[in-house]
């Protein structure tokens, strides 16, 4: 078993599980951390990220960063923490042959001398979006 995390995003348009945001538009929620594991947490993180997939060079950028814990967290209990980013205009969310642009909340607990245990959800920035007759424009 390993610690988990629960992120949550609210606002913005769902369809099919995923949601979908403008740019501009605030994303937030919470992040829950269920430890395996009693952990010293140096600090948790949680970010608004982005990143390519695909061929050619990997890129990936951190465009918010929140340190919202500092301390203990007990193996079992959970423990939830707010966020609230506001998504800039650019790059959008993009699916191509060749490469792919992927925005994300990441969660990371920062520990010494260990491997970081990390989370994350996966949206959508798109500046327009269509689903049958919804219109979320």
């Amino acid at each position: 078993m390993a610690t988990e995390f629960e992120i949550t995003l609210h606002g913005g348009y769902d369809d099919l599980d995923i949601k979908y945001f403008r740019p501009g538009d605030s994303v937030r929620g919470n992040v829950t951390v269920i430890p395996d594991k009693d952990l010293d947490c140096k600090h948790l993180y949680i970010r608004l990220v982005w990143h390519t997939e695909g061929r050619g060079t990997r890129y990936l950028d951190k465009v918010e960063e929140m340190d919202v814990y500092q301390g203990k967290l007990q193996k079992g209990m959970p423990r939830t923490f707010d966020y609230a980013f506001t998504l800039p205009r650019d790059p959008w969310s993009h699916e191509g042959h060749y490469i792919s642009v992927v925005w994300k909340i990441q969660a990371q607990i920062d520990l010494s001398w260990s491997k970081d245990p990390t989370g994350e959800k996966v949206f959508i920035l798109t500046p327009r979006v269509e689903s049958g007759n919804n219109t979320f424009a």
